[in-house]
Formats: structure tokens, C-alpha cells, sequence
């Protein structure tokens, strides 16, 4: 009797699985070992998120409140143990916040600067950050970094695109600060067409007073 194709393709693989099945139970162990580390991932990525979240509310609760030093040393908190989170990311920013209203500069420009180092991912307080540097040079007297910081930043802004004219004319003033008259007139002259009204006059009069 002619043998069917189908059974005999049926019985042969049933002897070949039956011959490895040990290596087929270990693969589908394997198979089952990915998929519940997949999913313990991703539970727990969830969970961190939530948590930072939780606990950068309550460091900026501290904050609006005043309470500069639990509020610094929660954020520290967030940012230590959730880092990567978008709450992590932030926490950075509020403690370059809290050093700066702290009146400690060289700690908020370290902050700030690490904030910015992070926030490709979350920009939302780039401008922020970096207008808190170049304050932070201000109340150093450190006139020409303080210029240059927000220079950078009207250059590169990420949310307040508004700012940039005010952005510019406080380089122009930190240069002049500095010292570097002809630095403050070549970013304040181009101001003046783009002014208007008293904001135009102002611009004028600051720049004969430069020119002398």
C-alpha cells in the first residue's frame, strides 16, 4: 500500500521531536525566561515613574513652600534614585534651583549644568537653566561668563523664543559690566531696528552712551 505523504511527514516529525525534546524544552524555557524579563522590564519601569513622580511632588511641594533645604535634599533623593526618569531629569534642575535661591552659585552652576547635560530627552527647563547660570555669574560679578550664558541661550532656545530680545540686551549689558564695550554694542545695535517705542529710545540712548 502506497504510504500517505502527509502521515509519513506527521510520524517523522513526531520521532524528531520526541529525539530532541529535551533541547526543545530547554528553548521553550528560554523562550519563557525572555518574555517574563520583558515584562518584569517594563512593570518595573512603570513603577519608577510612578514613584518619581510621587516623590518629586513632594520636593516641589517643599519647594513652593520655602523650604529650601528639604526641598534640595528630597530632589537629591529623586535624582539619585530615579535618574533616568523625566522626574529624575527635572529634580536636577530644582536643585540648581534651590542652591541658586540658596545663595550658594558655584553649586547651582553645577547643577544647571547637569541638568543641561541630561535634558536632550527633557528640554522643558533648558531656558530656565540656563538663565539661572548666567544669574548665578551675575551675583559672582562674573560679568562676562554671565554674557556669554545668555548670549548661548538666545542663540538656542527651547521653550521661550519670546525672550530672546531680552535675552540679548542682558548680554549686552553683562558685557559692558565686563568691560567689553565693543562686544555690548555689536549684540545692542541690531536691537535697535528690531525695537520700537521706549524699548527703541532706550536702546538708542544706551548705545550713544557706549559709543560715547
Amino acid at each position: 500500500m502506497k504510504q500517505d505523504p502527509f502521515v509519513e511527514n506527521v510520524l517523522r516529525s513526531w520521532e524528531y521531536v520526541t529525539e530532541h525534546q529535551q533541547l526543545f524544552f530547554i528553548a521553550l524555557v528560554g523562550v519563557v525566561v525572555v518574555v517574563a524579563l520583558v515584562g518584569w522590564g517594563v512593570h518595573s519601569r512603570k513603577q519608577a515613574r510612578v514613584k518619581a513622580s510621587s516623590e518629586f511632588a513632594d520636593a516641589l511641594a517643599a519647594y513652593r513652600t520655602g523650604d529650601l533645604k528639604t526641598a534640595e535634599d528630597l530632589f537629591k533623593m529623586v535624582g539619585k534614585d530615579y535618574g533616568s526618569t523625566e522626574g529624575g531629569i527635572f529634580a536636577q534642575y530644582f536643585i540648581g534651583k534651590c542652591a541658586l535661591d540658596s545663595g550658594r552659585y558655584l553649586d547651582a552652576i553645577q547643577a544647571f549644568d547637569k541638568y543641561l547635560g541630561m535634558s536632550s530627552r527633557y528640554p522643558f527647563f533648558h531656558d530656565a537653566a540656563m538663565e539661572g547660570k548666567a544669574v548665578a555669574y551675575e551675583d559672582q560679578h562674573q560679568y562676562k561668563e554671565a554674557a556669554q550664558t545668555y548670549l548661548d541661550l538666545a542663540k538656542n532656545l527651547k521653550t521661550n523664543t519670546f525672550m530672546e530680545t531680552t535675552y540679548l540686551r542682558r548680554a549686552g549689558e553683562d558685557f559692558r559690566l565686563a568691560g567689553e564695550t565693543q562686544r555690548a554694542i555689536e549684540i545692542l545695535g541690531p536691537l535697535v531696528e528690531k525695537s520700537t517705542g521706549l524699548e527703541r529710545r532706550d536702546l538708542e540712548i544706551e548705545l550713544e552712551i557706549l559709543k560715547g
